[in-house]
């Protein structure tokens, strides 16, 4: 049965594939206003969901008027972000691929809702928020980022206070990009943080 999320958007969500929180909220929020802001100056905006669950995110960005693929590691979630495309009236190009394996060409902006917790990815249990002990996950996105982004374009990283926000600071400032605190949302347990990255 599906679900009403961010802005009425009607999701069913099945399996192991992430529910929408208020994470993915505060993501399409600056997702949103990224495009709105790039396509004053570039016109239509080429946007890339990173590892897109049930596809809110690219969603949310066609939505806004975005030319949008979205990828993740677990078929199960393509299939169901395609489903859920469908379901919300836009078109957007779903394939499976571990983070840019599968990736070609640039985009405009390139938006990942990481698993952000620095604890061990167990196998078929904690890969929705599991970045592994060094933050593995999001070290490789952030590194290949860098090869797919056009000039001026944004990587739009949500991370958290449990991450270790000066640790990822630190991990982009290394791989040449500089960022900003785009979003920031506070909850019971952590505070949620959207990254704005430019190279």
């Amino acid at each position: 049965m599906p679900k009403h999320f961010y802005k009425g958007l009607e999701l069913e969500i099945k399996g192991r594939v992430y529910e929408p929180r208020e994470d993915s909220e505060l993501l399409a929020e600056v997702v949103e206003s990224e495009i709105a802001r790039q396509a004053l100056e570039n016109g239509v905006i080429s946007f890339l969901d990173l590892g897109c669950g049930s596809g809110l995110i690219a969603i949310a960005a066609a939505k806004a008027g975005a030319v949008v693929t979205a990828v993740d590691i677990d078929a199960g979630a393509v299939e169901l972000t395609n489903e859920n495309a469908k379901r919300n009236g836009v078109k957007v190009d779903c394939r499976v691929s571990d983070l840019f394996s599968k990736v070609r060409g640039k985009f405009d902006v390139v938006a990942f809702n990481a698993p952000y917790l620095p604890e061990e990815v167990v196998e078929g249990e904690s890969e929705a928020w599991a970045a592994g002990e060094r933050l593995e996950v999001i070290r490789r996105a952030v590194e290949q980022a860098k090869h797919h982004l056009k000039a001026g374009g944004a990587l739009l990283l949500v991370v958290s206070s449990l991450t270790g926000v000066k640790e990822v600071g630190r991990l982009l400032s290394d791989n040449g990009f500089k960022f900003e605190r785009a979003a920031d949302k506070k909850v019971p347990w952590e505070t949620l943080y959207v990254l704005r990255a430019v190279l």
